[in-house]
């Protein structure tokens, strides 16, 4: 019996031994397998993510290479690889599926990566080119100004549609390389140029949109729900053979000891991941207010910076020119001297103020002070400007002068008020310094200009811009013979102001072609009714605006009766630069029976030979010739002059701002053939 009990004691040892044996391989297994899928799943969660970072960081910057795309896709492929070497262990086959598929939407995502790769180095390598176009602009010999902006237009759009990832923009941009499709040179050089620009434009607008679709797909791809549906089924599986294990062994021991591991084992884990995790944070959190290229803070570091500074002093570097050594040298160089001009700027102020530095834009600094100790403004610029210009940035062996202006302020917003005073710099490029000063009078001029531009919205949306005629005069019979439409805004009060002080904010804020398609309107529609010449003045911008063309022969072809009595006052001021243009223009209006006149002619850009050859029917004399003429002699001697030149040409003369009795008599004397002014009729809304 003894032999038995201790024959039994030791079998049940034996068994209790190899139970606790096999518990422990098999809950070892378990846990490993588990163990090694989920650190799988999540290498494969941070490439994923570290993937769509380097995606997005190369559809952001021109000059990414994709070797790091390519690094992590090889090692997601090696995680997939092992992935698929454990789907066996726990024989699911739901597990199987689901990593399968995740294998399927990982191969999917790649060919989604390529398409991307394909249409960002297209989308790059036009961008560059047009950069490179934009630079060389200023190289041609290029006499159209109307292209000219049309080529900046189309070219910053495309940088902006880029790096907004904005459709809209590509709607706007195809109108303009429509336009742009329709200019042709005789220059050779301008013909390559022009045809390089309008491919990469078109590369552009047709890559463009499968550009921002593969992007999406590839940032949007269900990989990361997959990973997560794989962990859920894992967890699940897992419970499964948490039970199993529990049903095997009853040990209580056992269990509490295989749950302290685990949970110890996920302590560890968890707290190292966690670390991993805030020292990431911190690192972003460096870089989100950092400039990569200076090392400085960024303008992002400057408005949380500023807020907590009590008395401050804000000194706003701009480096002269810097967009000359750029084109001249390269963005190599230039990318050097901001590096330099960083260090300078750290070097060149003294410690004791205790400053901070920023790099608030492309070729600017900023130097923030909390003012304890009083500091003088224009010694601290002098001191910087002096600094700069005795310590030139060396570059591959070229040795380059730096020079820089500042504008200081210490009134909020500084930045604003800082960059007001540079402004007023740049005007006057013989200083380099200044101190921001409300006697400057910038901030007034800016509310004036948002007041003049919520005044002419508002009249352009209420339909209060009107027309008033003024009387144009026959020096011989005193009759009328014609009248000028002069646009009038209408105020809220009922006051009526010339619209001759909005225009220049108009052309700004994008009204301008809203006031002339205005103007044409009510004048060819007065014209039609009142069967009495009507003059319109008119600009280069109208001339080379093909929808003002456009509109104008709508206008015609609604009121054919107007053109027999319709004149154009083209503006001389504005200096007429595109003279086949406006030789087309000329040719198109008499065509259909109507006039042309050049504008305040004499203004100080006349150029009788290219005028006289336009045609035209009369010249309207600038009024600053004519409103002192019975006292200028010089006046009284060129006006001579062009009514003579003008007689030989057959072309009428019109005398402007007959403001008196006297200086029509001087005009009549002259043989000038018409007058206007307000000695002879002010402008009124009718005729």
């Amino acid at each position: 019996m003894k032999k038995i009990r201790i024959l039994i004691l030791v079998l049940f040892a034996f068994f209790a031994i190899f139970s606790l044996i096999t518990f422990e391989k098999y809950s070892t297994d378990t846990f490993k397998e588990k163990g090694e899928i989920t650190s799988l799943l999540f290498n494969l969660k941070i490439l994923d993510n570290e993937l769509n970072y380097e995606v997005l960081k190369t559809s952001f910057f021109l000059y990414q290479n994709y070797d790091n795309i390519v690094n992590i896709e090889k090692r997601i492929e090696k995680n997939l690889k092992a992935l698929e070497d454990k789907k066996e262990c726990f024989k699911s086959r739901a597990l199987k599926e689901e990593i399968e598929d995740l294998v399927k939407s990982f191969e999917k995502k790649f060919k989604y990566v390529e398409d991307f790769k394909l249409y960002n180095s297209s989308i790059k390598n036009s961008s560059l080119y047009l950069a490179t176009l934009l630079n060389r602009l200023n190289t041609l010999n290029l006499n159209h100004t109307g292209y000219e902006k049309l080529v900046i237009k189309a070219i910053s759009t495309i940088f902006l549609s880029k790096n907004s990832f904005d459709a809209d923009f590509v709607e706007e941009l195809k109108p303009v390389y429509k336009r742009l499709k329709l200019y042709r040179f005789k220059d050779k050089k301008l013909q390559k140029f022009h045809k390089i620009l309008t491919v990469h434009i078109n590369i552009f607008i047709k890559n463009f949109k499968r550009y921002k679709e593969s992007l999406n797909a590839v940032l949007n791809s269900d990989t990361k729900e997959k990973i997560y549906s794989i962990e859920q089924r894992l967890n699940l599986i897992f419970n499964k053979e948490l039970q199993k294990i529990g049903y095997l062994f009853k040990l209580i021991i056992a269990v509490y000891f295989i749950g302290l591991l685990s949970i110890i084992y996920f302590i560890v884990k968890l707290d190292r991941e966690n670390k991993n995790l805030m020292q990431l944070q911190e690192k972003l959190k460096i870089q989100a207010i950092t400039d990569d290229l200076t090392d400085l803070k960024n303008r992002k570091a400057y408005k949380k910076d500023v807020r907590g500074v009590k008395k401050p002093f804000f000194a706003l570097v701009n480096i002269d020119g810097f967009k000359e050594y750029n084109n001249f040298y390269g963005i190599a160089m230039g990318d050097h001297i901001l590096r330099q001009s960083a260090k300078i700027l750290k070097k060149g102020v003294p410690a004791h103020y205790s400053a901070q530095f920023y790099r608030i834009g492309a070729d600017e600094f900023g130097i923030l002070i909390d003012e304890d100790i009083p500091i003088n403004s224009y010694a601290f610029s002098q001191h910087i400007i002096e600094i700069f210009s005795k310590t030139p940035i060396k570059f591959k062996n070229i040795e380059t002068p730096i020079s820089v202006s500042i504008a200081t302020s210490r009134k909020r917003p500084l930045l604003e008020t800082a960059d007001l005073a540079m402004k007023y710099i740049k005007r006057d490029k013989r200083n380099h310094y200044i101190t921001y000063s409300d006697k400057l009078g910038l901030m007034q001029e800016i509310k004036e200009n948002i007041k003049r531009s919520k005044i002419l919205k508002n009249a352009i949306l209420n339909d209060r811009v009107t027309i008033y005629y003024q009387p144009i005069v026959d020096n011989k019979t005193a009759k009328i013979v014609k009248y000028e439409a002069l646009a009038r805004v209408r105020h809220i009060n009922g006051k009526i102001e010339s619209i001759h002080p909005y225009l220049k904010i108009a052309k700004e804020i994008g009204l301008y072609e809203e006031i002339t398609k205005k103007v044409l309107e009510l004048s060819i529609a007065k014209t039609e009714r009142v069967k009495k010449e009507i003059a319109i003045n008119i600009s280069m911008k109208d001339i080379e605006n093909p929808d003002f063309l456009i509109n104008l022969g709508k206008l015609i072809k609604k009121y054919p009766e107007a053109v027999k009595h319709l004149s154009f006052e083209i503006l001389e001021s504005e200096t007429l630069k595109d003279y086949e243009a406006v030789k087309n223009f000329v040719s198109i209006i008499k065509a259909q029976g109507g006039k042309i006149g050049i504008d305040d002619f004499g203004s100080g850009y006349s150029n009788f030979a290219h005028i006289f050859h336009l045609d035209i029917d009369f010249i309207k004399i600038d009024g600053s010739l004519i409103e002192n003429i019975d006292k200028d002699h010089i006046s009284k001697v060129i006006v001579e002059n062009i009514v003579k030149i003008a007689k030989d040409a057959n072309i009428t003369t019109i005398a402007e701002f007959v403001h008196s009795k006297e200086i029509l008599e001087v005009v009549k004397e002259i043989g000038i053939d018409c007058s206007q002014g307000y000695y002879l009729g002010e402008p009124e809304p009718f005729i």
